[in-house]
């Protein structure tokens, strides 16, 4: 199924960004769009 952001691009793919969080670093899924745009995965 093929996800769209609100420029009606599609998603590429999910890349994970690390991000520090109370001194913890975790993995944030983006998802990246064919436009460029990252917006953040929500599971």
């Amino acid at each position: 199924m093929l996800r769209y952001n609100e420029n009606h691009a599609p998603l590429v793919k999910v890349v994970y960004s690390q991000v520090k969080v109370n001194g913890k670093t975790e993995l944030v899924p983006l998802e990246l769009y064919a436009d460029g745009s990252l917006k953040r995965s929500y599971g």
